[in-house]
């Protein structure tokens, strides 16, 4: 037996592929399921590309379902592109929290792994999306060079009345006397 032939044993069973943003969370399932595969770890550490535009096309050659963070991979020229034309299967996980632990990704994950599964048997390309806001997973288009939306700040903004009556006392420094002329005056 050659040391290829194991390796060929475990990719013809890996049906998922984890996206390196989310390693710790794909170590885990490959704890908890052998057709689970990590980018950046053993068996594939060497054999799928790092860069998005590169993996994009082998993973989707191989039929593997990418569960991935990166939003952006939808709408970003260069990889939504390399998607749509390889039909790419994609799970994006978008958690509650902005700075979401392992533990916050695999509960999102876990909760609506039926879904995942069933976008095994599905073909390319398909943008599954799971997140806090929807109680159930929904499917986005792939939208190469769409503009991402910027968030909204839903704290209301200080206007120079609000934040003068809320600092602390300072003496006035209103002028005495009249007005300084002018510097640039306008011909008449």
């Amino acid at each position: 037996m050659t040391a290829a032939e194991p390796e060929g044993e475990i990719l013809t069973g890996a049906r998922f592929y984890v996206d390196q943003d989310l390693a710790g969370l794909g170590l885990w399932l490959m704890r908890l399921r052998t057709d689970v595969v990590v980018a950046t770890h053993a068996p594939i550490e060497d054999l799928i590309p790092h860069y998005d535009a590169d993996w994009i096309p082998v993973v989707a050659a191989r039929g593997w379902v990418a569960i991935l963070k990166d939003r952006h991979i939808r709408t970003r020229p260069g990889e939504a592109d390399a998607a749509l034309e390889h039909g790419l299967r994609c799970v994006h996980l978008y958690p509650k929290k902005k700075d979401a632990r392992v533990w916050d990704y695999g509960q999102l994950l876990i909760k609506h792994w039926d879904a995942v599964e069933a976008l095994h048997h599905r073909r390319g390309p398909v943008w599954l999306q799971l997140d806090y806001k929807h109680a159930n997973p929904y499917e986005r288009d792939y939208e190469p060079g769409k503009l991402p939306l910027v968030p909204i700040d839903p704290r209301p903004r200080k206007t120079a009345r609000r934040h003068a009556a809320s600092a602390k006392s300072i003496p006035s420094t209103k002028r005495v006397g009249p007005a300084p002329p002018d510097p640039l005056p306008f011909p008449e």
